[in-house]
């Protein structure tokens, strides 16, 4: 995905009142491989949100990223009411509330996905916890 793809994505989610408001910009990084995101991914503040575009294939290896704050988890599924459809999750150390909650959703079939991450303490109430 190129950045010119990026910055549309972006100014339409702006324009439709689903991202953050320019104060509160949020970063976009993408990772050409795992190590490049795992290190991208630990060096990100967690003061505010995140996006991250990588492959896909990473999720369903059960992989774990370890960062100075704790260890995520990638996970994967479909879900039973939404068929053609996989979510991702990177999944925050537990009781860390300064960490990522990762989340992402993507048609099945395609290589690369993003992944939204908002710091735990900003995460909706009713935010289904793993």
């Amino acid at each position: 995905m190129t950045s010119r793809y990026l910055n549309a994505a972006c100014a339409i989610a702006l324009s439709l009142g689903l991202a953050a408001p320019a104060a509160a910009q949020t970063a976009v990084t993408q990772a050409k491989d795992f190590d490049a995101f795992s290190k991208a991914f630990c060096a990100a503040p967690r003061d505010g949100g995140h996006i991250f575009v990588l492959p896909v294939k990473y999720f369903g290896e059960g992989r774990t990223v370890d960062c100075s704050d704790g260890t995520y988890t990638l996970r994967a599924s479909e879900p039973s009411d939404d068929p053609g459809h996989i979510v991702m999750n990177v999944d925050p150390p537990s009781g860390v509330t300064s960490a990522f909650d990762c989340d992402g959703k993507a048609d099945i079939g395609l290589a690369m996905v993003a992944v939204n991450c908002i710091p735990v303490s900003s995460e909706a109430p009713q935010h289904k916890k793993t």
